[in-house]
């Protein structure tokens, strides 16, 4: 806002308050050529709401003359014009009166030829709320896509009844159920279908009495446990841990536990040891009687295939060229089993 300047007389009182405080008092006065200006303008205000969009022109008919005006209009009805016979002009209404252009309508042409809309493509998309139409083509053949959204949801219908996984269409019945399968995915055919479990089946276990008996003899081995799996509807291979007590007098000995015979694939063994009596885990441990096998998902070491039962021997043996009693004591001695899908 500029600043405004004019010519004033000021009068400066002093004086006292209620409290005997003093206090000064400015009069001022202007002459009547003055005080007759107008004030300045204020600040601008806020930003008023945004009115409605409005058409420029509506066409509302045709009327013979000015006197033929239509009455009651109002600031709605801006621009809403009339056909002025007389002159071929138009009177359009402003919101507050009228304005009149002569000579403004010229004659009429030709007739259009019929318009057709052809509906190409209609989408319903239940994850739209909003409608949508999409006009394409020129002139009087047109084509149009309709986007039709889901309507306003509707109450929460009753439970259905229950289905059967088997007769859902991501289902792959190519696959029978067996004892212990899983629902799983399987990712070549993009459907579930049962499955062998992935972390094998069982427990089968066994413990101390279950064992031989004690035994305290000069062998280059003993056996000290044969056990059975029974056969799975999948090939699987054994998962073997446990604990047992081994002595060897002056020969260092291992415990281990193989597959079918005394001569099998060793499953699990413990760490050679000599001396008095020693309670040793047993370790899964792939290989045979040379090496420690180097495994792969696909490896079919030591692998039983589907409907055979599995033998496991528990031996307790000398390792290298050693001498001398080899023992086992049954006391606290186990063994775990589970069989692992492959």
């Amino acid at each position: 806002m500029a600043d405004s300047t004019f010519p004033a007389q000021l009068t400066v009182e002093r004086g006292l308050d209620i409290n005997g405080l003093p206090i000064l008092t400015a009069n001022i006065a202007v002459a009547d050529d003055v005080a007759d200006l107008p004030l300045p303008a204020g600040p601008a205000g806020p930003r008023g709401q945004r009115g409605r969009p409005r058409t420029t022109f509506r066409k509302m008919g045709a009327i013979p003359d000015a006197a033929a005006r239509p009455t009651g209009l109002g600031a709605d009805d801006r621009g809403c014009w009339w056909h002025r016979m007389d002159d071929d002009g138009m009177d359009v209404w402003d919101g507050a009166g009228w304005r009149h252009s002569p000579h403004a309508v010229g004659p009429r042409g030709p007739l259009a030829p019929a318009n057709s809309i052809t509906v190409i493509e209609t989408i319903h998309n239940w994850n739209l709320t909003v409608p949508a139409v999409d006009f394409t083509g020129k002139g009087a053949e047109q084509q149009v896509k309709v986007t039709a959204p889901a309507g306003v949801q509707g109450p929460k219908g009753p439970a259905g009844t229950s289905g059967a996984i088997a007769d859902s269409p991501d289902y792959d019945k190519a696959t029978s159920p067996g004892p212990g399968s899983v629902f799983a995915y399987h990712r070549a055919s993009q459907k579930f279908r049962p499955m062998p479990p992935p972390m094998g089946t069982g427990p089968w276990s066994w413990f101390q009495e279950d064992f031989a008996a004690d035994q305290e003899i000069d062998a280059a081995s003993i056996t000290v446990g044969n056990f059975t799996i029974p056969a799975q509807p999948f090939a699987w291979r054994p998962v073997v841990q446990g604990h047992l007590y081994v002595y060897g007098a002056s020969a260092s000995v291992e415990a281990t536990v193989r597959l079918s015979n005394g001569d099998g694939a060793v499953l699990a063994a413990t760490r050679s040891c000599t001396g008095g009596y020693l309670y040793l885990p047993l370790f899964t441990s792939y290989r045979d009687d040379q090496a420690v096998k180097t495994l792969s998902p696909g490896s079919t070491f030591a692998t039983l295939p589907a409907g055979q039962p599995a033998n496991l021997v528990v031996s307790v043996a000398r390792v290298g060229d050693g001498s001398g009693k080899i023992g086992f004591s049954r006391n606290q001695a186990s063994l775990v089993v589970h069989a692992q899908p492959i």
